[in-house]
């Protein structure tokens, strides 16, 4: 089965061609660019990548003659992978609109299949009455964006009845057309144009988070774009800046991805295999590189915290090679940029190259990999290699060897015997390897300060979402979805791995004075050793953002199509908590953990946020069991007991820990539900009659 299926952007590889200072990647130390730009000696045709959704608009300083055109896609073209957007620069404005001070849509028959379906659809609108003039606004051209208007902001438009002059008119009334997969767009243009490919990481904003890339009108409309840190000095933000490189990946690498499994598409017919790269990768100067991202700790590239070396005192971050025996030490960059770059010619006969990596590891237990992107020679299982196959088997009681076993990705390749060049291709591993440690202040002593299973999970606590609806009430949902690893609780013990994206949900619930609710969920969208068993299915990450959706009646949300909740009373001290629990339906176990909040305490959250001043701000638990053991309850219920806290970078990089003004305590009886007392209370008069015998009560969910 081919998992990865797109078009290919042009009608063939012949009609293009890539001078090297227009490669996608590092520039210089202060310089990368994430456009790849090209020649175009003739008028060309574009075509769309996949299914998706279309914005036009002018590009900057060319308003008169050229268009950029952006596809966010609506089926996803790679397996494992998101794709934000895709974005075409330097199209012929005449493709699409006429030149008037108000400009119209283009008709004809010989105009692009895109224009064709919008206006056909926009005729069968208006059968039965006069047919009006298409303004290009109608589609979102020149609709009066701002510069720093988010694209999401674009795309997740929300239409509200306004009054101007007297007359009741339609704000943002403009509908972005869908187009299929390799359906015509309109031309680029003759000379130099380019396009970007965005990764998804989830539609959320927020401007306090340097590390993310602003993906705004501003950034859509350009000529070509590149992450320029030149002006920066201090040290600690242009580790930020470089970060935003994780968003971008080459078009010849995505193409790249479909040589093992998959399928590119050209109006001239399929491409499989070494096709793909002989016939429609030949003229990018990047055909023979691979990029390798490795994201770690925290959701930050390899080493940013400087914890990973081979040895006390060695510069190198890891070992690199083409052989398992010819190992070098090497660093994680590219010009200082946090990127691997593999170009190296193998001299080999065998059917695939190595790329053979050895990282430093302790002995802990958050210890893990998953190749998000990438094929790896040996796994534990699927993406997965497990902490225990990392690292060599020893005696019980022994240490851990302190780098792992040789790790391989392979890569397609062409070329004779002997002179093996790599097929363009980008790989994302997530690695955990190991621990750090914080800044600690002074009551933050308490218990034990360890990177949790679910601490260093939840980010993005400051975040909106740009859905312009769920502002305006209590119920939203805001789906990061940049993956992390976590090991998860099986029968009270710590084992396996799960890649999980995170979800905040607000919601209000009408049993105790209309609560308003905040709750953190991970979601497994990959696990190793998962308890879910083989007949239960993950959140499927090609066609959806998450599992989870709000309910209907604003309540509660709903769990997952194999989840409920089970609630119990237990006591701590003089207070009753009504406990509550996550169970699956098949009794397989769940694949999610979550942290409930009340609205009031999460604002206690944002609002030390507010005053600590820290990037990349973390929810942690600091176990309030001197051992990090369990308590029991009177009513001979097993529980834990935490007190929120927050980690973050300081304005020198530093990880640092930092105190909620007033506690914040959670509970859990299963290690995968966590709750205040207050939010477990919204919920108590569900199951208030059965306070006496401690009943379990059971509502599904779905």
């Amino acid at each position: 089965m081919n998992n990865n299926n797109s078009h290919f952007f042009v009608a063939n590889g012949q009609l293009i061609t890539q001078r090297k200072a227009q490669a996608f990647g590092v520039v210089d130390e202060n310089k990368f660019q994430v456009t790849a730009s090209f020649d175009n000696n003739a008028p060309s045709m574009a075509y769309a990548i996949c299914k998706g959704v279309v914005f036009i608009l002018p590009q900057q300083g060319a308003e008169a003659d050229t268009v950029n055109l952006v596809l966010k896609p609506y089926t996803q073209p790679l397996s494992g992978i998101k794709i934000k957007y895709f974005v075409y620069r330097g199209l012929q404005r005449s493709d699409f609109f006429t030149q008037e001070s108000t400009p119209k849509l283009i008709s004809g028959a010989d105009t692009s299949e895109l224009i064709q379906k919008v206006q056909q659809n926009f005729t069968n609108f208006y059968n039965k009455g006069a047919i009006p003039e298409f303004k290009a606004e109608y589609i979102g051209y020149q609709a009066g964006f701002d510069a720093d208007t988010l694209l999401s902001s674009v795309f997740f438009k929300t239409s509200s009845l306004v009054i101007d002059d007297g007359n009741t008119i339609e704000n943002d009334a403009y509908e972005l057309p869908m187009i299929d997969m390799g359906k015509s767009l309109g031309q680029f243009k003759s000379g130099e144009c380019g396009i970007d490919v965005v990764l998804d990481y989830g539609d959320f904003e927020n401007d306090a988070d340097e590390s993310l890339f602003r993906l705004d009108i501003a950034y859509a409309s350009a000529a070509k774009v590149e992450i320029d840190i030149t002006s920066i000095t201090d040290h600690y933000k242009r580790k930020l800046k470089k970060e935003q490189i994780f968003q971008f990946v080459d078009i010849a690498a995505f193409y790249g991805n479909h040589v093992n499994d998959g399928i590119v598409n050209t109006v001239l017919g399929k491409h499989e295999g070494a096709a793909i790269y002989h016939d429609l990768l030949q003229h990018f100067s990047t055909k023979n590189t691979i990029y390798l991202y490795i994201q770690s700790d925290r959701g930050r590239s390899y080493n940013f915290y400087d914890n990973y070396h081979i040895a006390d005192g060695a510069s190198a971050s890891f070992l690199k090679g083409t052989t398992d025996t010819q190992l070098v030490g090497s660093s994680y960059e590219e010009k200082g940029w946090p990127i691997l770059i593999d170009s190296q010619i193998q001299n080999h006969d065998a059917s695939e190259n190595r790329l053979v990596l050895q990282f430093p590891i302790d002995d802990h237990k958050q210890v893990g990999l998953y190749a998000q992107a990438g094929n790896l020679a040996e796994s534990t299982q699927g993406s997965f290699i497990s902490g225990e196959d990392l690292s060599a088997a020893v005696a019980v009681g022994d240490i851990r060897p302190s780098l792992t076993k040789p790790i391989t990705l392979l890569h397609a390749h062409v070329g004779p015997t002997g002179a093996k060049s790599p097929i363009a291709a980008f790989d994302l591993l997530l690695f955990r390897g190991k621990t750090y440690s914080y800044e600690v202040e002074g009551d933050l002593a308490i218990g034990n300060t360890a990177v949790g299973n679910i601490d260093d999970i939840f980010d993005q606590i400051n975040a909106s979402s740009v859905f312009k609806s769920s502002e305006a009430g209590h119920n939203s949902l805001l789906a990061i979805q940049k993956l992390k690893l976590m090991s998860p609780y099986y029968d009270k013990e710590k084992k396996g791995t799960w890649a999980v994206q995170t979800v905040i949900t607000r919601d209000t619930s009408s049993y105790l004075g209309d609560l308003q609710r905040v709750t953190y969920v991970a979601e497994a969208v990959d696990a190793l050793y998962t308890a879910v068993g083989p007949d239960r299915t993950l959140p499927d990450t090609r066609t959806s953002s998450s599992s989870l959706l709000p309910a209907n009646s604003g309540d509660f949300f709903h769990a997952d199509t194999g989840s409920y909740f089970d609630f119990s009373y237990f006591s701590d001290n003089q207070l009753t908590i009504p406990g509550i629990s996550l169970a699956s339906i098949d009794g397989k176990g769940v694949n999610r953990i979550q942290i409930g909040l009340a609205k009031t305490e999460n604002d206690l959250v944002i609002a030390a946020m507010s005053t600590a001043n820290l990037q990349n701000v973390q929810l942690v638990l600091l176990d309030m069991h001197a051992a990090g053991n369990q308590f029991l309850s009177d009513e001979n219920v097993a529980y834990k007991k935490f007190k929120l806290a927050l980690s973050g970078e300081a304005v020198d990089g530093k990880l640092k820990l930092q105190t909620i003004e007033q506690d914040i305590v959670l509970y859990t009886i299963d290690q995968y539900c966590y709750f205040s007392f207050q939010y477990a209370s919204s919920i108590q008069d569900l199951f208030k009659d059965v306070q006496a015998n401690n009943s379990y009560v059971t509502f599904n969910m779905n």
